[in-house]
């Protein structure tokens, strides 16, 4: 496994319990490259930025959420050899051997893009520490022009621009200013949410908030100076705090590779997930080019296609798995109400007004978290 994030965790979690007994006759090993110490809950690092959760309650040491038989070394990958076989280290350049690799490496935010944004913009994507700054910033906050969205594609979790545009209105609004504060959503997109029947949904709550949307908006540059937001169309959106959605890139090693696309994504088979004309590698959640949204749960599903279809090839025994393009994010919209966007390759996403109920198992899917890298709760995944 190259990548010890949810979906590294969960596959190599179900290849040790479907290979238990290849693994006590040693037959069988599993090893994870994973260069971090710990792991963060990635879908709290909103609640950090607009709630001020402490970024400690996101992290769990790597060592307890390895499943028996499952190693790790502590090195990111420098380079993969598809055709050799092997994984080369940054780390000394050590070298390994592989029957099986599945790359889930992940995405992160890309401020190469837009020149100004990084200067400019605070985020929830880079870890918890960086979250916890738009806490910081909101607490500060009188009055002025807070502008969220989309600032470039493609980004992970497709619903937490708009929970954004929700969480900031909520937090203003609990402490009697949002008269004094204006919000403007942007996106590229032609609507607020891509999905219409979702985007029927939270429409008119952007109406009901008084949340200005600047659909069309492809963010070219940011101008310390001027404080304003320049796109491709020529227009500009004037603002006091910034907390867009920056672009996201895949692993750098992943670039330039004869399996990954032009902008470094590892091209793959969208049912069973093997890398094109390599049927023993895999790439998993956001490192692969698969027309469906980046998010932790495609990595869990696709995790669990990959693992059963290795153990599997392995012990001669079970039935091919194929991966249906299943998503199911939440949304939350602010006050405890959340919608989820749910939908397959062959079924459109649902249109599901938001609610308490929704919301609590948004909450439940959290408290979850982590044992279900362990395999736990695996009939939530069906």
């Amino acid at each position: 496994m190259i990548g010890g994030g949810a979906g590294g965790l969960i596959t190599s979690s179900k290849l040790s319990a479907e290979l238990s007994e290849e693994i006590k006759q040693e037959k069988v090993s599993i090893t994870v490259f994973e260069g971090a110490e710990t792991q963060e809950f990635q879908p709290g690092y909103l609640e950090v930025a607009f709630r001020g959760t402490d970024p400690q309650k996101l992290r769990r040491p790597m060592e307890k959420l390895l499943s028996p038989g499952v190693k790790v070394v502590h090195a990111k990958c420098a380079s993969l050899d598809l055709d050799n076989h092997q994984i080369v280290t940054a780390k000394n350049q050590e070298k390994y051997d592989f029957d099986y690799v599945v790359v889930s490496t992940g995405c992160s935010p890309d401020y190469s893009q837009a020149p100004g944004l990084r200067e400019e913009n605070l985020d929830f994507y880079t870890d918890a520490d960086v979250s916890s700054r738009i806490y910081k910033t909101l607490q500060g906050i009188k009055s002025g022009r807070v502008v969220v969205g989309i600032a470039g594609l493609p980004y992970k979790c497709p619903p937490s621009p708009n929970e954004a545009a929700f969480m900031v209105d909520e937090y203003l609004r609990r402490h009697g200013i949002r008269k004094n504060v204006d919000i403007t959503f942007i996106t590229p997109y032609t609507r607020i949410y891509t999905a219409e029947p979702i985007n029927e949904v939270i429409s008119p709550l952007y109406d009901e908030r008084n949340i200005e949307a600047r659909t069309v908006f492809n963010t070219d540059s940011v101008d310390p100076v001027k404080k304003e937001i320049s796109s491709l169309e020529g227009d500009t959106v004037k603002y006091d705090y910034l907390f867009l959605t920056p672009p996201h890139k895949p692993a750098s090693f992943l670039k330039e590779t004869s399996y990954s696309d032009e902008d470094g994504w590892v091209k793959v088979d969208k049912l069973d997930l093997h890398i094109t004309d390599h049927d023993f590698a895999f790439a998993i959640g956001d490192t692969n080019n698969i027309p469906t949204s980046k998010a932790g749960v495609e990595a869990h599903l696709e995790g669990i296609v990959v693992a059963n279809n290795i153990a599997m090839n392995i012990t001669g025994k079970g039935t091919k798995h194929l991966f249906t393009g299943r998503t199911q994010c939440s949304m939350e919209t602010g006050f405890h109400d959340a919608t989820f966007v749910v939908g397959t390759y062959d079924r459109p996403v649902e249109k599901i007004k938001p609610s308490k109920i929704n919301y609590a198992e948004k909450k439940v899917m959290e408290h979850i978290y982590w044992g279900s890298l362990h395999g736990h709760y695996e009939w939530l995944f069906k």
